[in-house]
């Protein structure tokens, strides 16, 4: 018998926490009350830190005390990685998530969500993705994603603890170096430098901001669901064209554009259907792209 899976309060430990969406999630946690253990490979700088190599018993360790994990840690594509070589990464993307499991019930943890990606949908999923379409992976990080969310759901279907998985967008936000094209967009922008789109400008894409992330996580700590996957989108698919436009507006550059390629082709488009979500951990985003950018700007404004 699973224990009472929502997670109201206590002690939540991050995996991967100083990392990109580690960052944001582990101030939103504290922002609702939670205590974060910060759990990575790094040396500890105070007692909210702990260190591991992500073996079972390491993991055993730097889990004590913790109510629920929400794991963020793993290998991401980089350019140098072969497209469809998986081998890199079923060592910290898949083989670990035993470790974690077995971890986590010798440390009494209740709950683990697992961040895993909309990269596993793909053109023969149909449109708008929903949780139930044919899985088809674009590259092997994906795959590896893929099988990390059947590798837990195996684990903790009989003996807990309550696992989610959440399939997340494209997420953007101050700190994030590997999301190209918006990335370079906003440096374009904001040193006045006219936007080139030099491929087809209908490319769509669906993207998340980091705030509604780390959100969607709170909501799966706190939701009455003992397992399960979920969509996590900005709820639309912008073009190229529409997030490079919206990305001039927003930072003081306006018209700066120029188109080099003029296509007709059809192209494709990635956007997930968050009806799930919205029923079974009552969110759903709250910035459309506009929205997340003008956080983005102040964000980054107040940072320097």
């Amino acid at each position: 018998m699973r224990l009472n899976p929502q997670i109201t309060g206590g002690t939540i430990a991050v995996t991967g926490a100083t990392g990109f969406i580690g960052g944001y999630l582990c101030a939103a946690l504290q922002d609702q009350g939670y205590r974060v253990l910060r759990i990575g490979r790094g040396v500890p700088q105070n007692d909210q830190d702990r260190q591991t190599d992500y073996s079972e018993a390491s993991l055993s360790r730097a889990l004590q005390g913790a109510d629920a994990v929400i794991h963020l840690a793993g290998r991401r594509m980089t350019r140098e990685d072969a497209p469809m070589d998986i081998a890199p990464f079923l060592g910290p993307n898949v083989s670990q998530i035993a470790d974690l499991v077995t971890a986590s019930r010798n440390a009494g943890v209740r709950k683990i969500i697992l961040a895993s990606t909309i990269a596993i949908y793909s053109a023969a999923s149909g449109l708008p993705y929903v949780e139930t379409a044919p899985a088809r992976p674009v590259n092997a990080y994906a795959l590896s994603k893929l099988m990390a969310e059947a590798h837990l759901e195996l684990l903790t279907r009989a003996g807990g603890p309550a696992a989610i998985s959440l399939r997340l967008a494209a997420v953007y936000g101050h700190g994030e170096k590997g999301t190209p094209a918006l990335m370079k967009f906003i440096d374009q922008a904001r040193a006045g430098e006219t936007i080139v789109l030099g491929g087809n400008a209908d490319y769509r894409i669906d993207q998340l901001y980091v705030v509604d992330a780390c959100l969607a996580m709170i909501a799966a700590l706190k939701a009455d669901v003992d397992a399960g996957i979920f969509n996590i989108g900005g709820g639309r698919a912008w073009s190229v064209d529409e997030i490079a436009r919206t990305v001039n507006d927003v930072f003081g550059n306006a018209g700066n554009i120029r188109y080099e390629t003029v296509s007709d082709a059809p192209m494709p488009k990635t956007v997930m259907a968050l009806a799930a979500a919205n029923r079974a951990l009552g969110w759903s985003p709250a910035h459309d792209l506009v929205k997340g950018l003008k956080d983005f700007k102040a964000t980054r404004d107040l940072v320097g």
